[in-house]
């Protein structure tokens, strides 16, 4: 019997990482398997042949995309002809739906099992994909303990394997090593600051920090930032909007920066659960073109937008967006997150509820585990 051959498709950060994770214990269960795929540098270190990379594919929303089109094509293109050209033993397809929902019809023509790890956001906006996902998806893999039964009713094969982060996301180093290896103080409060892994993002969110950081710095002066840089992303574009601020970009060590600050300003998304399992206070912040938050408005179902809040069903967590994302209102409630003793202790108490329902860990083997039964349903039919 032949070495399989898997896909893997991340088109996102997050996604990146989570497949880095996946590939490794695939390479381990499967001895001489290959994998190829769409990913970013921590994919590439795990083994994968990318095709293509994600540097060229993560955008912000319908409008941003359009300038994305003729990269996101291309690379479209390159990976169907991979697939006609060596079809996989199965694929893993993570997130990123418009472009993997696609994808996985020229999977499925090439007649290899799809699993679907990290559920689109059909319980947040576009809900009619489940039926395209119940057509095209052998088994879904979902993150989050209220995602489950979406896809019960659906009639989806579905399986919660728990929240990667659960297992990767902790401090690798002492307050004092940290501090030293940056020239900090560990003895002045530290603000993180988090404007997002895309540079779109960065653009529309950093600048409001910075000014934000220049209030804080005005009320509390002995406090210190720092900006840990997302993979991806260039110091240039960072420093060059920093403007000579006293803001420290920290690069691969966004969990140390996070868990040794005091407080920290995120940008919606997986930064915002990364901080939270991390145990420090945050305020979620996010700001897009005025055309994508205007149809937004009318296409997304949910009341909260940080998933910190939507898992827990209340605002945990101060949320700041668009027009109300202000330096102003961003420094007032960063520094009562820095000062008051009871509000950073409720929040905690709320992020260790949020702890207990993202799982036991070990999500990835978790994985592993489905694409294997996955594969060995595949041959027991094509015996049969």
């Amino acid at each position: 019997m032949s070495s399989p051959l898997f896909l893997v498709v991340a088109g996102e950060a997050s996604g990146d990482m989570y497949g880095a994770d996946v590939a490794r214990c695939l390479f381990r269960r499967f001895s001489g398997c290959r994998i190829y795929g769409l990913g970013g540098l921590r994919m590439r270190e795990a083994g994968v042949e990318l095709e293509g990379d994600i540097g060229h594919t993560a955008v912000v929303g319908p409008f941003e995309v359009i300038s994305y089109l003729g990269k996101l094509y291309r690379v479209f293109r390159r990976l169907a002809e991979r697939i006609e050209r060596e079809p996989p033993t199965a694929a893993v397809l993570i997130d990123f739906p418009d472009f993997n929902l696609r994808l996985a019809r020229r999977v499925k023509d090439a007649g290899a099992p799809i699993i679907y790890y990290v559920s689109p956001q059909v319980w947040a906006w576009r809900e009619g994909r489940l039926s395209q996902i119940r057509r095209l998806v052998d088994k879904m893999l979902v993150i989050f303990p209220f995602e489950e039964e979406i896809y019960r009713k659906a009639s989806v094969p579905v399986q919660f394997v728990g929240h990667p982060l659960v297992d990767t996301v902790r401090a690798s180093k002492s307050k004092e090593d940290f501090c030293q290896d940056h020239q900090l103080d560990p003895r002045k409060p530290i603000v993180a600051l988090l404007p997002g892994s895309r540079r779109k993002e960065v653009r529309y969110i950093l600048p409001t920090l910075c000014k934000t950081a220049d209030l804080i710095a005005i009320q509390k002066p002995d406090t210190q930032f720092v900006l840990p840089m997302a993979p991806g992303l260039e110091r240039r574009l960072l420093e060059n909007m920093i403007c000579a601020r006293p803001i420290t970009v920290v690069t691969g060590e966004t969990y140390n920066a996070i868990r040794y600050s005091r407080a920290a300003i995120v940008a919606s998304g997986t930064a915002t659960l990364e901080t939270a399992l991390l145990g420090t206070p945050e305020v979620i912040v996010y700001r897009i073109s005025r055309a994508t938050w205007f149809l937004g408005k009318f296409l997304l179902k949910v009341r909260l937008f940080g998933i910190v809040n939507i898992i827990l069903g209340e605002e945990v967590v101060p949320e700041l967006f668009q027009d109300k994302m202000t330096p102003e209102e961003v420094s007032k409630i960063t520094l009562a997150l820095m000062d008051d003793v009871w509000l950073q202790s409720r929040i905690r108490g709320n992020y260790e509820k949020l702890r207990r329902q993202l799982g036991e860990g070990n999500v990835a083997e978790r994985v592993a585990e489905e694409i294997s039964s996955a594969i060995n349903s595949e041959r027991l039919q094509t015996r049969g």
